[in-house]
């Protein structure tokens, strides 16, 4: 076996040990509607559609079934080579890969993942009533936002991507996605995430598109993202779930927990590319390295429901209706809390050498 992925392997198992024995030294949950999803029981292999990393798209040819965004590499490249850094021309590698476990949760530090409290709740008494409902606000204000849904978001490294990225890194000239159990974003540190008002400085285009035209422009890409795939034009738009707009967990009312939590599901992966933590890994510009892309691609991303019903067949696009994949998978009072798989479309250069 090649040493490297011996030794990326290694490293993931290692990393589920570690977390585990951290998962058990937590303190008990906040509350007791802090959900378990039984994670490092056998869920994080059980609960994801490992056929959704298909076509695997070789030099502009699909292998099985599926799509991929428009966009996508051409089917030949020129890079640095993997051993000498010289530039070679090779062809291109595209598929689909689960990089991420994105957690919807509505008590602040809960953590689904972890089947505990991240932080123990005498720490964060305050924190948390401001994760909740945001601290910067009048009282009527507040008042308006507690009877409206709010989904804290929570950006997980999903460590069996390890093995994915371990076996194709062998092949590509690409940088590595990452093989950490590790959490790469939590909301209830951000208070652009907890703030609608603050959000506004980190987003100053969303006031562009608070008006009725570009509101019922979301309805084509409702359409659209349900029965083909998004439309990436329309960047202020996330399909039938909503807009995408402030980059914040507040969500309104009236929508079902699928439909809320996949909408701050979208928000959140928006506001990582913004904060430069999420990159463009797809398209010609993209084969060699990943790059910093501001507005996010929503072609770039399908999710999949890891918790509380997971998709083990299907994955779905951003902005897909709930009606088609996930009304049911909800449970009343104790499955509200979401987890999804978080697929990543990734290009890379095939090179000789």
């Amino acid at each position: 076996m090649n040493r490297l992925l011996l030794n990326r392997l290694l490293a993931v198992l290692l990393a589920f040990a570690v977390a585990e024995v951290h998962a058990q030294s937590l303190p008990p949950t906040i509350s007791p509607t802090c959900p378990n999803s039984h994670f490092f029981q056998g869920a994080a292999y059980s609960n994801i559609c490992w056929m959704c990393i298909f076509p695997i798209r070789i030099a502009g040819v699909p292998m099985g079934p599926g799509s991929v965004p428009d966009d996508a590499a051409a089917p030949f490249c020129v890079c640095p080579g993997r051993t000498f850094g010289i530039p070679s021309p090779g062809f291109t590698l595209g598929l689909w890969e689960p990089t991420h476990l994105i957690e919807e949760v509505r008590e602040p530090w809960c953590s689904p993942i972890l089947g505990k409290a991240l932080i123990s709740s005498n720490l964060t008494a305050g924190v948390s009533d401001l994760a909740r409902w945001g601290g910067y606000k009048t009282q009527a204000t507040q008042h308006t936002e507690l009877s409206s849904a709010f989904y804290n978001f929570h950006w997980w490294m999903y460590p069996v991507n390890a093995i994915i990225d371990g076996v194709v890194g062998n092949v590509c000239t690409r940088d590595s996605g990452g093989y950490d159990m590790d959490i790469a974003y939590l909301s209830e540190l951000d208070p652009t995430f907890i703030d609608d008002e603050l959000a506004v400085y980190t987003q100053p285009e969303a006031l562009l598109f608070s008006n009725p035209t570009a509101i019922a422009a979301c309805v084509g890409d409702a359409v659209m993202a349900t029965v083909y795939k998004p439309i990436s034009l329309l960047y202020w738009c996330a399909g039938s779930w909503g807009l995408s707009y402030p980059y914040t967990g507040h969500l309104g009312t009236g929508d079902s927990p699928p439909k809320q939590a996949s909408l701050a599901g979208f928000r959140g992966l928006a506001a990582m590319h913004r904060r430069t933590l999420a990159k463009r890994t797809y398209g010609n510009d993209a084969v060699c390295a990943a790059h910093i892309e501001l507005m996010m691609q929503k072609q770039q991303y399908k999710f999949g429901t890891f918790f509380p019903i997971p998709e083990i067949a299907s994955d779905h696009w951003l902005g897909a209706s709930t009606f088609t994949w996930g009304e049911w998978r909800n449970i009343p009072m104790v499955g509200e809390d979401f987890i999804w798989t978080q697929w990543t479309y990734k290009d890379c250069c095939v090179t000789a050498y």
